[in-house]
């Protein structure tokens, strides 16, 4: 019989096959059209990087397509991984006045991730603890902090311990740990990045390895790389039966 970890990872790992098959669909998707016709391709740029063939706009738009759309939807990846890897639930799920339109709102529907239990943390017991999840440094600055500074008060008030989580990296910027040391927090009880976040929650900072190696097994059902030049290889081809293998042509023809 599964343990209880295997059950939370082989459902986390739901999270990453979907975003893999996300990752197919939308290769599959990209037409010529999304290129020439909804300014997917800036002429100025291709120009000034003086790139001279079609294959090789191609090339640029596709993979700047695809990364800008699986780095924007990757962090609610994570995040839902996250969450079923600790067995939480999303803070607007845990309040049906989450949901609602108007009014104030409790206080937990804020965070992002919410695991019940009591656990112990310097001595103070408390009712569980909640997440606010930042994929990585990159995704802080000063008011994301102070932010989670007033809900963080607000939450330990209800009996709950907060912590403010990035995803990745080695460790946060300066401003991070700055802030919440003038409001009186100190950033080691209250800022998790990357393999601390397996310690402090799941016993073992190595567990991160294995958290890649998971992704990996999953992730390599889906060859991005041989689906990008497929696709670049049939836009190319589109293309040159339109502007030929003038690339100037298709610039100009953009605006």
């Amino acid at each position: 019989m599964a343990s209880a970890k295997e059950v939370r990872e082989t459902l986390a790992l739901r999270h990453i096959r979907e975003f893999a098959r996300h990752a197919r669909d939308l290769i599959e998707g990209i037409k010529a059209e999304h290129l020439i016709e909804e300014g997917g391709l800036n002429p100025y740029m291709v120009a000034a990087l003086g790139i001279g063939s079609i294959e090789d706009a191609v090339e640029l738009f596709v993979y700047r397509r695809v990364e800008r759309s699986l780095g924007t939807s990757f962090g609610n990846v994570i995040e839902a991984f996250l969450r079923e890897l600790l067995g939480g639930k999303r803070g607007r799920d845990m309040d049906p006045r989450c949901r609602a339109r108007s009014g104030r709102k409790p206080w937990i529907c804020w965070w992002d991730v919410v695991v019940l239990g009591e656990v112990e943390k310097g001595g103070k017991k408390y009712r569980g603890i909640v997440l606010s999840v930042k994929s990585g440094p990159a995704d802080l600055n000063k008011d994301i902090i102070e932010m989670f500074i007033q809900h963080a008060k607000e939450a330990e008030r209800e009996g709950y311990r907060p912590y403010l989580v990035l995803t990745y990296g080695k460790k946060a910027f300066t401003v991070a740990e700055t802030t919440l040391k003038s409001w009186g927090l100190d950033p080691k009880e209250y800022l998790l990045v990357g393999r601390d976040i397996f310690r402090e929650f799941l016993g073992s900072p190595g567990y991160y390895d294995r958290v890649i190696d998971l992704m990996r097994s999953v992730g390599e059902e889906v060859d991005i790389f041989k689906l990008i030049e497929g696709k670049v290889r049939e836009l190319s081809e589109d293309l040159k039966r339109r502007y030929g293998d003038d690339v100037t042509k298709l610039l100009k023809d953009l605006s």
